[in-house]
């Protein structure tokens, strides 16, 4: 047997661009199913129903509109999707209409709803131990009240909308797909620590940060520094010894 040796990266779409199938079906497709290889991995149905479909007619027929139902993992969403954007990627299958039923799973489908379809993340973050030693260092100076709630971020006010799903990566491409929008739910704080990370005999137990030294007076002299700055003039440059204030 022959022996066939592949170089490079593994592809990571197996299938068609979805226009190479929908041009080929009766009204470009519509009320057919259509799934994706990189659904293969997931345990619940995922698929798109299509609803509507106009190709651009471009010469290698990748381009066009395409509106569909999107269930992903046994989700029905109420809002369909544009998947303009992701016509042109090698990876969709048709459904064969006598395995719609295998493939869809209908009777475990439910509808979308904001009160279970949610994502939790922390309201607050707090801020890192030497940011927070320093940081009531300058409040005791200013002669400020230091409370917990001046050393807690607000991480809520960084999340992006959850509506935008990317597909690919920097070698093949990225392309986006709009779908409707994750509700993101905002409980308790999170931490920055570290200590699970680190081995348990290097682990901090908590001890020493109250014999933290002083911050010491800005600019002081480093490892490497030069305590002499240098003024060119032409080829010729004489060295005037920094001051230190």
């Amino acid at each position: 047997m022959p022996v066939y040796k592949y170089f490079g990266s593994p592809a990571i779409y197996h299938g068609k661009s979805l226009f190479h199938i929908l041009c080929n079906l009766k009204e470009f497709g519509a009320g057919r199913i259509v799934t994706r290889s990189t659904f293969d991995s997931e345990t619940s149905p995922c698929f798109y129903r299509i609803l509507f479909a106009q190709p651009l007619m471009d010469e290698k027929t990748l381009e066009g509109r395409v509106i569909a139902e999107k269930v992903h993992k046994g989700v029905r969403y109420t809002e369909p999707v544009d998947l303009s954007k992701l016509v042109s990627i090698p990876d969709f299958r048709l459904v064969a209409r006598e395995k719609e039923e295998k493939v869809c799973q209908w009777e475990q489908l439910r509808e979308y709803s904001p009160e279970k379809d949610f994502v939790v993340k922390p309201k607050h973050f707090t801020i890192p131990p030497l940011m927070k030693i320093l940081m009531e260092r300058e409040m005791e100076k200013r002669g400020e009240l230091a409370a917990e709630e001046s050393f807690l971020l607000p991480a809520f006010k960084t999340y992006p909308t959850l509506n935008v799903t990317t597909t690919g990566n920097s070698k093949v491409g990225k392309a986006v797909e709009k779908h409707q929008e994750t509700v993101i739910k905002c409980e308790g704080t999170a931490s920055y620590n570290y200590n699970t990370e680190i081995p348990s005999p290097y682990r901090n137990k908590g001890e020493g940060l109250e014999d933290f030294p002083d911050e010491r007076p800005m600019p002081s002299p480093a490892v490497g520094m030069r305590m002499y700055k240098i003024q060119w003039e032409g080829k010729q440059h004489k060295e005037e010894a920094r001051e230190l204030n």
